[in-house]
């Protein structure tokens, strides 16, 4: 008799051993889950997707949950404005990846367009008209050295900001040309020089023709902050 006695309270302290590692192993796992704030779900005591209880806080109203499809990307200012000169296009560009903007087909009536190809024929269209010293001018080069086929290439197959991850970060410094963009540069100067200033960067400066390599839009007397978030001092009385 005593020795099931024993035996039952061995099996019992077995079985409440058991149970009491079980709890613990499900504590292991709740707190896994918890300090998990990047596995793109919704999991332990988060209150959405990787945000809420012990993860960085939830932006209300906003649900980042499920499958999103690209609106916007973004890219070089007024490229897509300037270069796509039809809407749904420039809807088509911005929901485009920037690898496949060379070889993709968009169908527009009748015709089948690449963005290369669009940006050539509008390109062509911008020069129609324009004289100097009474002789007409085409694009011709420019002075990164392109082509009409080439710069329409590049402009279409290269349209996302670049980020220097050493060195200067600057839309346009001398010889140096997108590596990023500061707030104090001048991209839309930047732009037109491309596009009308031939293999120099004199046509079309206002005494060479007329003026079409800037928009004549300056800083002003605007100062930016070269720290985040860039934005000027605030004014005072």
């Amino acid at each position: 008799m005593a020795r099931i006695k024993l035996g039952f309270w061995s099996l019992l302290a077995l079985m409440v051993l058991f149970v009491i590692a079980c709890e613990d192993a499900d504590d292991f796992n709740n707190v896994i889950e918890q300090i998990s704030c990047s596995d793109g779900i919704q999991n332990g005591e988060e209150t959405g997707v990787d945000c809420g209880g012990p993860c960085p806080i939830c932006l209300d109203g906003l649900d980042f949950s499920g499958v999103f499809i690209q609106q916007d990307i973004a890219g070089r200012p007024g490229i897509n404005t300037v270069f796509n000169n039809a809407g749904p296009l420039q809807d088509a560009f911005n929901r485009s990846t920037v690898s496949a903007r060379g070889t993709q087909d968009f169908i527009d009536g009748s015709n089948n367009l690449t963005f290369p190809g669009v940006f050539h024929e509008n390109i062509d269209q911008y020069f129609v008209g324009y004289t100097i010293d009474e002789m007409s001018v085409s694009f011709g080069s420019n002075i990164l050295g392109f082509d009409l086929a080439g710069f329409a290439e590049f402009l279409a197959t290269t349209d996302a900001l670049q980020l220097a991850a050493e060195g200067t970060t600057t839309y346009r410094n001398t010889e140096l040309w997108f590596t990023g963009r500061r707030l104090t540069d001048d991209v839309m100067d930047t732009t037109l020089l491309l596009l009308f200033g031939g293999p120099h960067g004199d046509r079309f400066d206002g005494v060479n023709g007329p003026m079409l390599i800037s928009d004549g839009v300056g800083l002003g007397d605007r100062v930016f902050s070269s720290d985040f978030p860039h934005l000027e001092a605030p004014l005072t009385e």
